[in-house]
């Protein structure tokens, strides 16, 4: 329970419950009021997801609009539309159809979640796939025996439309599930350190890739609460492009959260330095640290978060050595 807590946002198979709950409930209870439970609870659900979590659960929407077009039909057409005893066969080629669409074509589904103004980062391409191809399998097989034997269906029933179509869609929560476990094991909490390099009030930048200003040196490890950064493969880069005996000091630790629970950590350095020769770098240079408030938009997210950090850090520096000259 706790790591689906924690992974709620990953979990995109949450949206099968509602579809789970009436396929099951489809065999102990009249269909037409199980089938408006499992449209109430897909309704609900979805509802809930928009406006706290602010994301559009396909799997939600999928339970919405099969069940919902299965609901009313039984509800104002009666047995016109959805003859005794294909309900379940009904339900589970209403959802095909669904996962069909989404799976040859999802900018339609992409569409409706910008036009919603939510930020799309997952993807249902593998549960829509298993979907589509044991659902299609299982239908074609009902198809094909009922043509020839019709008695071994009605011996069957239970297992053929209430076992295997359950089954089919607890297997793509299943799969989903695991994969998270999975990924929660390998997943170490690995941060970002950054380390900058400041003489006399000033900092030592390069151009990134964006040529925006950012601090040269970092690298992702392992994030613990006690980090030795004599231990990090970084500071032993660092020691052969600069000359000095100080070690750096770790003045500020924070989080960034990049959406669709994506988070990383990050843990900045300080490495100070009595002269600005002492850096062998050539693609960089010193800028004074007053710069990055005046002119941000110059300067990576990261070093105006930093800014405070930083300016306390090197004026402080900057006294130490000259009190010691």
């Amino acid at each position: 329970m706790r790591l689906i807590l924690k992974y709620k946002n990953q979990i995109v198979s949450i949206g099968l419950i509602p579809i789970i709950i009436t396929l099951i409930g489809l065999h102990f209870f009249p269909n037409t009021q199980m089938l408006g439970i499992g449209f109430t609870l897909s309704v609900v659900m979805m509802i809930y997801n928009i406006r706290k979590m602010k994301d559009l659960n396909f799997f939600l929407l999928l339970g919405t609009l099969g069940i919902g077009l299965c609901f009313f039909l039984r509800f104002f057409w009666g047995y016109k539309y959805v003859p005794v005893n294909t309900i379940t066969p009904t339900l589970e080629f209403s959802l095909l159809v669904f996962a069909f669409l989404y799976n040859t074509a999802p900018e339609i589904y992409n569409y409706i979640v910008k036009r919603l103004g939510f930020k799309n980062c997952k993807s249902y391409q593998l549960e829509t796939t298993i979907i589509l191809a044991l659902s299609s399998i299982h239908l074609l097989v009902i198809y094909l025996i009922g043509f020839f034997d019709s008695n071994w269906i009605y011996k069957n029933s239970f297992i053929i439309f209430n076992v295997i179509p359950v089954s089919i869609y607890i297997t793509c929560f299943i799969i989903n599930v695991t994969g998270i476990r999975i990924a929660a094991k390998i997943d170490s909490p690995n941060s970002i350190d950054r380390i900058a390099l400041v003489c006399n009030g000033k900092i030592f930048l390069t151009k990134n890739k964006k040529s925006i200003l950012d601090l040269p040196y970092q690298k992702i490890s392992q994030a613990t609460k006690n980090v030795d950064l004599d231990s990090l493969s970084l500071i032993g880069s660092i020691k052969k492009l600069v000359k000095t005996k100080e070690k750096p000091r770790l003045i500020m630790r924070y989080s960034k959260d990049y959406g669709c629970g994506c988070k990383m950590d990050f843990n900045l350095y300080v490495l100070p330095l009595k002269n600005e020769s002492d850096v062998k770098n050539k693609s960089g240079s010193f800028c004074p640290i007053e710069e990055i408030e005046k002119h941000p938009e110059l300067y990576s997210n990261n070093l105006v978060k930093e800014y405070i950090s930083l300016k306390n850090a090197a004026d402080r520096w900057k006294d130490f050595y000259s009190t010691c000259k």
